[in-house]
Parts: C-alpha cells; sequence; structure tokens
C-alpha cells in the first residue's frame, strides 16, 4: 500500500469487510496481533500504527490529534474502499472518533459500526490533572497505577527512558484533545471495564448524543485494560458483530 501508519499482518485475498483497530496511549499493534486468527476470511484486520512505535520507532511521535489524523487522512480512499468497522481502546476510540469527523466531512463512506472501548465520549472536558508533562518520577508512578504499561518495560529504565517521549506525546493527545459534538449516521458500542476508576458512567453515556441510529453499553471484568484481562469475551462480540454485517451486505 506504501504507507506505515495501516499494518495488515495478514492480508485477506476474498475480504469482504475490514476491522481497524487502534491502539491506546503509548500502545501499539501488538495489542492485536493474538486477534488476528479469530476472524474468518471475509473479514481482515487492519492495524493503525502512529510514529514512535514497532517498525516506525525512530519516527518523532505525533503532539497532537491533527497531524495524526492527517495522516490518516491520505490513505482515505482505502479506509473507505470496503464496509468497515472502527475499533479504538481509550485514546485509539478517540483518534477513531476524529478521524470519523474528517471523513464525514470530506462526504467519504463511514463506518458501518463504531466500538468505543474503555473511553469517556470525546467531547466531554474533564477536570482531571495532566500527567504527560509531570516530573519524570512522577510520571512514571502514575503510569504504574494506570496498569497499561507492561512490567518489563517499567522495569527496564533504558527501555523506559527510550519510550518516554512517545508516553508523553500520547498521553498529551489524549488530555488536550476536545472533539466536537457530531452526530454520526452509524451504531456505537460502548466497551467498559467494570472495575475501570478511570471513567465515570456518565462520561460513558454521553457516547449516545453521538450516534442517530442506537449507542449501547456493554461491560467486561476488568479496570481499564479489560481489552487484556477479558480479550476471549470482546472478542467472541467482535465475531459475532463482523458475522452480523457480512449477513447484512452479503445476505445468501
Amino acid at each position: 500500500m506504501g504507507n506505515k501508519i495501516l499494518v495488515i499482518p495478514k492480508p485477506k485475498i476474498n475480504k469482504k469487510i475490514r476491522l481497524f483497530c487502534f491502539p491506546f496511549a503509548g500502545g501499539n499493534i501488538n495489542t492485536y496481533t493474538s486477534w488476528l486468527n479469530q476472524f474468518n476470511d471475509d473479514v481482515e484486520l487492519v492495524f493503525i500504527q502512529p510514529p514512535g512505535r514497532g517498525s516506525r520507532i525512530s519516527e518523532p511521535p505525533h503532539q497532537s490529534m491533527e497531524p495524526l489524523i492527517k495522516e490518516l487522512m491520505q490513505h482515505r480512499n482505502f479506509i473507505t474502499e470496503t464496509p468497515y468497522v472502527f475499533f479504538g481502546h481509550s485514546l485509539g476510540s478517540r483518534v477513531a472518533y476524529e478521524l470519523c469527523c474528517q471523513l464525514k466531512l470530506a462526504g467519504m463512506q463511514l463506518p458501518a459500526y463504531f466500538v468505543a472501548s474503555g473511553s469517556k465520549a470525546p467531547y466531554i472536558s474533564t477536570n482531571k490533572r495532566c500527567l504527560h508533562n509531570l516530573p519524570k518520577d512522577t510520571f512514571i508512578k502514575e503510569l504504574e497505577q494506570l496498569n497499561g504499561t507492561p512490567k518489563e518495560i517499567l522495569s527496564n529504565k533504558e527501555l523506559l527512558d527510550f519510550l518516554m517521549p512517545l508516553l508523553r506525546a500520547d498521553f498529551k493527545i489524549a488530555e488536550t484533545y476536545l472533539a466536537k459534538e457530531i452526530k454520526m449516521p452509524f451504531p456505537i458500542i460502548v466497551f467498559y471495564g467494570e472495575e475501570d476508576i478511570e471513567i465515570k458512567m456518565n462520561h460513558l453515556a454521553a457516547w449516545h448524543a453521538l450516534s442517530s441510529v442506537e449507542c449501547s453499553l456493554m461491560q467486561f471484568p476488568g479496570d481499564h485494560f479489560f481489552i487484556e484481562q477479558s480479550k476471549n469475551k470482546i472478542l467472541v462480540q467482535l465475531v459475532s458483530l463482523m458475522n452480523k454485517l457480512l449477513n447484512l451486505y452479503y445476505p445468501r
């Protein structure tokens, strides 16, 4: 495809629908690689890989939402060429939503479904203190409490120092981006962890204002990173959703 931001580890020759997966702050495509064999050959998974991670580790990370979306929009024709679904966890769901806003503005085909995982509605402002500009030691302690950064990274000083610019940049985007409240013509499903103390229930419910079709909430065991703790349960729901859409778009 000649781009770095869209990774397709397992291309499908006869794909009929795509699932785009957006990483959380500090995350990468490794979160989703174990999903690859869970879907049938009609479904192609595309992983979003912003600079600063994976094969792009030597590139400086984006510091705000605008350049990240601008890079994604360069591939808008590819993104919209088949029916598709967006899935994003935490920051990833806000990136996916802003991309929808820009695709809508450009008159492009929008996703058939939008799955927002572990995230407040993107137009909701909170009074939480910012972490991205904290002193290094304090920032690391906050990362430990969030329980989303692997312990092998937190315990490896050299690796943590290397990843610090990426972590700070991602948290800066998460903490400074505020979306416009734009109602979308697709259904939204909001996944959340029952022990996630990071997000209030009314901030999850606020996604309702962003769909003119329907919005439903679905609870999973786990904290903010229930995406790992309840991976199998999440995959059951996503496989079911993709099969439902395949039957809708390609009835037998």
